[in-house]
């Protein structure tokens, strides 16, 4: 077993953080798609499971890369620290743009659903009308001729009933 140089490890150290710095950016992302979903509790719980197990399996590929294979603490301490950073510095400033286009993508969305709920309801009432009309017409006898055979049958039926 070998160690590293301290050069070795400084730099391991700034990956570690720029490593957690990016799996806080897969946070806010991860939250930025959870605010589509109603709030309920079972689907943040299951929002957080995947994001936790993305983050342990991306970490331990890292971990594999940066560390040769051999578990070092401040590898995964200055990824913490790299998670900690971003989240109380770009972080609050991601949340809030996250935020701003969440609400307009939300209203979009309204909108469209307005629109078409809207566009339905008016359709809907004209193709009641037609299907009404075409009812009554489709219940009239086409010509009232015995000599016509489509009509032939059904007007021996009404007359052996009479």
């Amino acid at each position: 077993m070998y160690l590293d140089t301290i050069a070795q490890q400084c730099r391991n150290f700034l990956y570690s953080c720029g490593f957690g710095f990016l799996l806080g950016l897969i946070f806010d992302v991860s939250e930025f798609i959870g605010e589509f979903f109603p709030d309920k509790k079972y689907i943040t719980v299951t929002r957080d499971i995947i994001y936790m197990v993305v983050c342990t399996f991306l970490m331990f590929l890292f971990n594999l890369s940066v560390g040769n294979g051999s578990f070092r603490f401040y590898i995964y301490a200055a990824a913490a620290l790299g998670w900690f950073v971003y989240y109380f510095s770009v972080g609050s400033f991601t949340r809030s743009v996250r935020n701003a286009v969440s609400a307009l993508v939300k209203r979009f969305f309204r909108k469209m659903k307005s629109f078409f709920s809207h566009f339905y309801k008016k359709h809907k009432e004209k193709k009641k009308k037609f299907f009404k009309k075409s009812k009554i017409s489709f219940d009239l006898l086409l010509q009232d001729d015995d000599l016509l055979l489509y009509n032939n049958d059904e007007l021996t039926q009404r007359k052996e009933v009479e």
